[in-house]
């Protein structure tokens, strides 16, 4: 099930470049609560993981939420967001499509529907319960944890549908 594979080069392009992508998506932003946001972000990140797999969702997102979180101003959350991310990355991606970017047969029969839509909910789930406990770290206030779940549910929602309506043109455009 899992292939044991090590990064090439190739890889470490696509991953770069895909980090730096999650990092200006998560700029189209709404503030919503304290710390929190509504952002394109996860909707990235979902998109990812439903086209390149488990591997490259998750360095991408890991990278790329991290990197936004230093360079805009909200380093406190930038080794929750590697880490939150990164495992949301992998997990939407590993359900969706497998650890590695390879080419599925099944894509066109509408299969992966399901596994796509599966994938983001645990992923979304991984990530309000991991932010819950990143706010109330940082804030130490757990009563702005709670509040700040509706901005992580409204961004998780909004990512599952951007991504379900780009992925299937984004997996024909790079014929992957």
């Amino acid at each position: 099930m899992f292939e044991k594979r090590r990064l090439s080069v190739r890889d470490i392009v696509f991953i770069g470049v895909l980090a730096a992508m999650c990092a200006i998506a998560t700029s189209f932003k709404i503030p919503f609560g304290v710390g929190a946001m509504v952002h394109l972000g996860t909707a990235f990140l979902f998109t990812v993981g439903i086209c390149f797999g488990g591997v490259y969702a998750g360095l991408a997102g890991a990278i790329g939420s991290a990197f936004y979180d230093l360079i805009m101003g909200f380093s406190p959350y930038t080794v929750w967001s590697f880490v939150i991310k990164g495992i949301a990355g992998l997990i939407v991606g590993t359900v969706a499509k497998g650890l590695w970017p390879v080419r599925v047969s099944s894509w066109a029969a509408g299969g992966w529907v399901w596994r796509a839509v599966l994938g983001c909910v645990l992923a979304a789930a991984w990530t309000l319960s991991g932010y819950i406990v990143a706010w109330w770290q940082v804030t130490g206030s757990l009563a702005t944890a709670f509040a700040n779940m509706p901005s992580s549910l409204m961004t998780s929602g909004v990512g599952l549908v951007v991504a379900m309506i780009l992925s299937p043109k984004l997996r024909k455009s790079v014929n992957w």
